[in-house]
């Protein structure tokens, strides 16, 4: 594998991963805010019920999700500002 692809799956992968992460804490303090407790993440020390479970469940996976896409397209947009090409595989 060449250097400038290693490089840019290394860069894909750090923002993506970072994206997620503050998603997800984003999505919990958004939870704490609008209802005044906390998200149903450990459910074996509460018990939150189904639908708590599933608000949960999809209201962080798209969190995570869109996050990862939007860090991406912005690693992507700096590489093409710095390099003046587009990453590898695009």
């Amino acid at each position: 594998m060449n250097r400038e692809r290693t490089l840019w799956l290394a860069l894909g992968a750090g923002t993506a991963i970072g994206a997620g992460i503050l998603a997800r804490r984003s999505a919990a303090s958004a939870w704490r805010y609008t209802l005044a407790e906390e998200p149903p993440i450990n459910i074996e020390d509460q018990d939150p019920g189904w639908p708590r479970i599933l608000a949960w469940a999809a209201v962080s996976g798209f969190c995570v999700a869109f996050a990862r896409v939007v860090g991406r397209g912005v690693a992507s947009r700096a590489w093409q500002r710095s390099l003046g090409r587009r990453p590898p595989g695009y």
